[in-house]
């Protein structure tokens, strides 16, 4: 797999030379992401900021995701990469048809002065570029677990010999950050220095401050919360070895009390659990900023979740039955029990008494949202957006 990956970086790197050679920059600001196949809020929200007040400046955007088969055979380590090679067989369309993105790509990377990406990208990391300004702006608002060079070696993590082909996160001029507090965290998972991670927030912070609740919709599709019940939401971590506490959760839930609704990964399964005293929601097709800011209590565990929340000042409980296990498989950046005293446990009836006998301490959240959310300002996409006019000019 490593001599297939060196080629086809030659590959790469031989057709992008002769584009860069037949083309020539513009004031331009390219994004791409291989996250998702559709432009995400963040993106929106930027371009929609970008164009209100520069009709100067073009924008092009290609966003098209990995197939899932390609992605676990570039994760895995050597001894289980036979395990994935079916999967990835059996993407082969998707697989060329993300080849075929790639020159796309490549020619609007090599037109455009500024590029703004929100994971990984091989293009960016791989190429020798013209003088373009690259900016990372990560699809989370802060680093809780540990990713990307942190995570190296970790059974979680990247495969090293993986990592050191593909050049992981190279060439970032600039790396966006919730926080002062993540930049070392930042520095550190993209292998930059920490005066490049700028603690400006992204755009999504902007929006997550002005975000308004429609009840009547939410109402009128999920009757069920209205009947006054304070609304529970619990939103674990994806774990890649399947095991979760899902049924602990409900079954320590009275909902005869309290209205749960639980959001899960897409690659996650949920069995039919039932309960004695009711029913519970699952992965409601609600706005997710408004379930937020709907519900009373947010139990997550190691999510970046944790810092959307805070900053729609909600009350958080983090249900972390596995810490000892998680941090050693995948790595912590933050010690939760010294940043949210009293509301991290690895008992979920511990987390219940808490909301049982209302006796949340809201400072206790307050404190961690300012640590961990350095721009409340709403002014963060303007930021990013003045960043950029001074690199364009560049």
């Amino acid at each position: 797999m490593k001599i297939i990956l060196e080629i086809f970086k030659i590959h790469l790197q031989t057709i992008y030379f002769f584009i860069k050679i037949f083309t020539r920059q513009r004031n331009r600001v390219f994004f791409l992401s291989r996250q998702t196949n559709h432009p995400p809020l963040n993106y929106n929200l930027l371009i929609n900021y970008i164009s209100k007040y520069d009709k100067n400046i073009e924008i092009r955007v290609s966003c098209k995701r990995v197939s899932e088969g390609l992605n676990k055979v570039i994760h895995s380590s050597e001894k289980n990469l036979r395990k994935w090679i079916p999967s990835l067989l059996k993407e082969v369309g998707q697989c060329f048809d993300y080849y075929f993105t790639l020159y796309k790509q490549m020619y609007y990377m090599a037109t455009s002065k500024v590029v703004i990406t929100d994971g990984y990208n091989v293009l960016i990391s791989c190429l020798k570029h013209k003088k373009i300004t690259i900016i990372q702006m990560w699809h989370a608002l802060a680093a809780i677990k540990k990713f990307g060079y942190q995570s190296i070696g970790l059974k979680d993590g990247m495969n090293p010999k993986m990592a050191k082909v593909l050049n992981m996160h190279a060439n970032y001029d600039y790396v966006l950050s919730g926080s002062v507090a993540m930049k070392r965290p930042f520095s550190e998972a993209f292998n930059i220095a920490e005066d490049k991670v700028l603690p400006i927030g992204t755009p999504y912070i902007d929006y997550l401050l002005d975000v308004k609740v429609d009840k009547r919709k939410i109402f009128h599709d999920y009757p069920e919360l209205k009947n006054g019940k304070p609304i529970i939401l619990y939103s674990p971590t994806f774990r890649k070895n399947g095991r979760d506490a899902i049924k602990e959760v409900i079954d320590g839930v009275d909902t005869s009390k309290y209205n749960l609704v639980v959001t899960l990964h897409a690659l996650d399964v949920l069995k039919a659990y039932n309960t004695n005293n009711g029913s519970v929601i699952v992965n409601p097709k609600i706005n997710y900023p408004e379930l937020l800011k709907m519900a009373d209590y947010v139990i997550t565990d190691y999510s970046a979740l944790m810092i959307e929340a805070a900053i729609l000042k909600t009350n958080i409980l983090l249900y972390v039955y596995d810490y000892e296990q998680y941090e050693e498989e995948n790595g912590l950046n933050v010690n939760l029990f010294e940043e949210l005293p009293g509301y991290a446990s690895r008992e979920i009836q511990d987390l219940m008494k808490i909301i049982d006998e209302n006796k949340y301490d809201r400072k206790v959240m307050l404190n961690f949202r300012k640590k961990f959310v350095t721009n409340l300002t709403k002014d963060s996409t303007e930021k990013i957006y003045n960043l950029i006019k001074g690199e364009l000019k560049c």
